[in-house]
């Protein structure tokens, strides 16, 4: 990438930073799943399809969030991140943060 290609660039990544400090804002005290996982020993695509099968979350519009007996008490939040696609598309990715009460559920039903 040339200098002045970076320079172009350089606006446009303020501008993703300000919005994902926006929509993200609220979930500094979250945790990744891929951080729980890793605590008790599995990656976070495991621990995702295990609390799939528990009937504690599922995909619904192709994003991964408490089913309905869960969704109201507080355990996650989401966070967004945007990435390019292969096709040079900005894309934003969404995706649920446990907060302190849903890591605390967490641990309980493991």
């Amino acid at each position: 990438m040339t200098e002045l290609e970076v320079k172009a660039l350089k606006p446009s990544e303020d501008i993703i930073a300000k919005l994902l400090e926006k929509r993200n804002a609220g979930t500094e005290d979250c945790t990744l799943t891929s951080d729980i996982a890793h605590q008790i020993g599995m990656r976070a695509p495991d621990l995702n399809s295990f609390l799939i099968d528990q009937e504690i979350m599922e995909r619904r519009d192709h994003r991964l969030q408490l089913t309905e007996k869960y969704a109201n008490k507080g355990y996650t939040k989401f966070r967004s991140q945007f990435k390019y696609s292969s096709k040079g598309e900005l894309k934003e990715v969404v995706y649920p943060v446990w907060t302190p009460k849903g890591v605390e559920f967490l641990w309980e039903e493991s």
